[in-house]
């Protein structure tokens, strides 16, 4: 049934996009182009300053003066393309952007980014009015805002976040697994002196603590509902959010409708949000170039810079492209665990085969750069100079390849399964390591699965090898040199256990100085260039694609921030 759903749905956009390929697509009259609405018409409040006193509830908005043509507008209904199925609609348990594309506008966080603020990851206040910090960095003590209420009616108050939290990081709580765990590792204990007031005392001070529970992962649940769903929010979004969830329909669609009592005064503006699934990126390709969407939901796989350039030189006026740098990459993981890829020297045989400029060019037709640890490039990352020098980072080198593998026992290569979402970037990827490989001899059998049994056969390291494109919502070393190497974390899908990285990893996180902090961070990659647990091949850029009547949106750095709809207006 769900494939017969989506081979109509394939042949409907397919259909559409050869009647109006020749034509300009339908669109409303040009209007004048307009502005994101200015900081003064949002709400909450710009930015949280430490020791304010909370406020009853976020100022209503007040617009400046403005040609009528650039005034936010209420009504209408945002189109959403999104490239596949949630595993879950858990925004706790699950780590995949399809999940929080369907949940994100559902829900608050204590804390949130700022939606004006990119490229900066700036935490503004979301729940919480404001937030003090004691003088030695270890006691966070938040004031909710008053009148936020769930979509059932109930009153959010500190149980509901010190319920979420501990729902996160305790598996008792009940989750099998939360990816986001060691996020929250450094909290000691959790206080609520009143309904609207909750105090976090960590056990040592942490720089990134703020911007760490900033991310959408954090989503406030109501504990009475997640009590009476018996811990089971697989298919229950029950939030504070802008938009009340209406329904999913798997392999098809979902939808969502105003919150017309969000405690955020004027907002949101939309009546709602439709969302489409479409696996096929041509198919959904499609959809938004004939305006079936209005907006392309960003994600791995992305859309491609060739049918971007197709919409900046045929639709630029009608059409935004912008283009960022993601804290998301592609890449090997092994299951450390299995051999022969417990064997470091394997390992570093299969990443000595990589063509990594060949993989970008390929891959990502030039739209990326090439990688080797989960660091992405940035003020954290090793320097260029230094990692031009590691081996296989230039250039392949597939003698040294040979030897490591005549080394390891293995001088006529070897066979093995390889675990790869089926999404054809993720399998164009997959290809390109079986050719890569295959000059050392081993043979690879690509198994092919849905994103959610690939997610879970991760999480179970029922695996040897898999292939795919992953990523973070920050560039901070606690989560991505944490979320995918530290001992125990939900996302350590090799079982990488090195105790000498782990003490690096706390002492880098309790570092006051930027300075000191990178270098330790710097010792930490150069650890993992050692052992490669996971063999990175390149980061990616990906380009945020709406239709110019969708307003008040700015693309993020980290597509898993992009799902926030309440300051989008639609002009007519």
């Amino acid at each position: 049934m769900q494939t017969r759903k989506l081979s109509i749905l394939a042949s409907f956009f397919t259909i559409l996009e050869l009647l109006l390929a020749s034509c300009a697509p339908a669109a409303p009259a040009p209007t004048p182009k307009a502005a994101a609405p200015s900081a003064a018409t949002m709400a909450p409040a710009a930015a949280a300053i430490t020791g304010a006193q909370p406020t009853a509830k976020p100022a209503a908005p007040s617009p400046t003066p403005k040609p009528a043509a650039d005034q936010p507008r209420y009504g209408g209904v945002l189109t959403v393309g999104v490239g596949g199925d949630p595993p879950s609609l858990d925004p706790h348990r699950e780590e995949t952007y399809f999940t929080y594309a369907i949940t994100a506008p559902s829900y608050n966080g204590l804390l949130k980014y700022d939606p004006l603020g990119w490229p900066d990851v700036k935490p503004v206040p979301d729940l919480a009015a404001s937030w003090e910090v004691s003088p030695d960095g270890k006691v966070y003590t938040f004031n909710l805002v008053k009148g936020a209420k769930f979509h059932d009616g109930a009153p959010v108050t500190a149980e509901d976040v010190k319920f979420s939290f501990d729902r996160i990081r305790d598996p008792q709580f009940g989750l099998v697994k939360s990816p986001r765990r060691q996020q929250l590792g450094a909290i000691a204990s959790m206080d609520t002196p009143d309904d609207y007031t909750i105090r976090i005392t960590l056990g040592y001070p942490q720089g990134s603590f703020i911007s760490l529970i900033s991310s959408l992962f954090f989503a406030v649940m109501p504990r009475h509902v997640v009590a009476e769903k018996k811990g089971d929010m697989t298919k229950t979004v029950v939030g504070s959010g802008a938009f009340k969830f209406k329904n999913y329909v798997s392999g098809a669609s979902w939808e969502m409708e105003k919150n017309a009592n969000y405690f955020v005064a004027g907002r949101p503006y939309l009546d709602g949000v439709k969302g489409y699934i479409i696996n096929d990126l041509f198919t959904r390709f499609a959809a938004l170039r004939t305006r079936n969407v209005l907006w392309w939901a960003p994600s791995m796989p992305t859309m491609t810079a060739s049918q971007a350039r197709i919409l900046e030189e045929t639709l630029s006026d009608k059409i935004a492209v912008e283009w960022r740098s993601q804290p998301s990459w592609y890449g090997v993981v092994f299951n450390l665990s299995k051999p022969p890829w417990s064997d470091v020297r394997v390992r570093r045989a299969v990443s000595l085969t990589f063509d990594r400029k060949r993989m970008v060019a390929a891959g990502l037709e030039g739209a990326g750069v090439v990688g080797m640890t989960t660091q992405p490039p940035g003020e954290w990352a090793l320097p260029q100079d230094e990692m031009a020098r590691v081996p296989g980072y230039d250039k392949p080198d597939v003698e040294g390849a040979r030897s490591l593998m005549t080394e390891a026992g293995f001088p006529s290569g070897l066979k093995a399964e390889i675990l790869v979402r089926s999404s054809k970037p993720h399998q164009d990827f997959a290809v390109l390591l079986k050719d890569a490989v295959a000059a050392i001899g081993i043979n690879l059998d690509l198994k092919v699965v849905e994103t959610g049994i690939y997610n879970d056969t991760l999480f179970r390291k029922g695996f040897d090898i898999a292939v795919g494109g992953f990523g973070t919502a920050l560039t901070d070393p606690d989560v991505c040199l944490g979320d995918y190497y530290l001992a125990g974390a939900g996302r350590n899908w090799p079982g990488y256990n090195n105790p000498d990285y782990d003490e690096l990893y706390v002492k880098q996180s309790r570092a006051a100085d930027a300075g000191e902090r990178r270098k330790i961070v710097w010792e930490m990659q150069r650890i993992l260039l050692r052992d490669l647990p996971i063999v990175t091949a390149y980061w990616i850029k990906i380009p945020y694609v709406w239709w110019k009547e969708v307003r008040g949106y700015i693309p993020p750095v980290g597509f898993n921030n992009a799902y926030v709809y309440e300051n989008i207006w639609l002009a007519k």
